[in-house]
């Protein structure tokens, strides 16, 4: 758990921030960031994400939700001693690149507006996924949660630690006579190491060879 991820937590000590898994990504936080329709393409871990950042003289909270091919955004930049909200919005990715509106409805273009650099937060984020293992941290509420509510106190929580690991394609032959299976989607999936007894999320990726053909799978999940 990061101070930073406790203190923004406390901004909301509601169900809202119960509902997030939460990462702290001042260490990978760009100066200069791409905002390209290739990396916001890519899958949140989670469909609720909370993401915070400590950056020169300022931090930042977000809040991004995901229904299907459409993205929720919205939450707070501090400015030294100054809040500033942050509008919400909504994105999402097709053939034409990268698209955003409004809660209205009401498309805008995010190259001119206070979006791009929320945006490249995002990006960044989604970026260091795949070169880096990103810890993550989901509050729990403690016995004493509610009473502290209604004290008018700032309640405490206990936490889960996910970690999710970069996606190792192997694509490449490693030797021996064993031909490289035909192209396929591997699914995302827990992992426990046996060492330590943590579990720890492998994100879905893209292995095997194309020129072989691909293979498509259809997973049925119990209710």
């Amino acid at each position: 758990m990061t101070p930073l991820i406790q203190e923004m937590v406390a901004m909301r000590p509601d169900d809202f921030a119960l509902d997030h898994h939460w990462f702290d990504m001042s260490a990978v936080y760009k100066r200069e960031q791409s905002v390209s329709s290739e990396i916001l393409s890519r899958p949140l871990p989670y469909p609720a994400t909370a993401l915070v950042c400590a950056y020169e003289d300022k931090k930042a909270l977000l809040f991004i939700s995901t229904s299907g091919d459409l993205v929720g955004v919205g939450g707070l930049q501090w400015d030294k001693k100054t809040i500033t909200d942050i509008p919400g919005f909504f994105y999402m990715v097709d053939d034409e690149g990268v698209k955003v509106r409004h809660k209205d409805g009401k498309p805008f273009d995010y190259r001119t507006s206070y979006a791009t650099g929320v945006l490249a937060f995002i990006a960044a984020f989604l970026e260091s996924l795949e070169t880096k293992t990103a810890t993550g941290y989901m509050p729990i509420k403690r016995a004493n949660w509610v009473k502290k509510i209604r004290q008018g106190k700032v309640p405490t929580y206990d936490w889960t630690t996910v970690l999710i690991e970069p996606s190792k394609p192997k694509n490449d032959p490693q030797g021996g006579t064993h031909a490289p299976p035909r192209w396929h989607e591997r699914r995302g999936h827990w992992r426990t190491i046996k060492k330590t007894g943590k579990r720890v999320w492998v994100k879905n990726c893209e292995v095997g060879n194309k020129a072989r053909g691909a293979v498509f799978h259809d997973y049925k999940v119990k209710a």
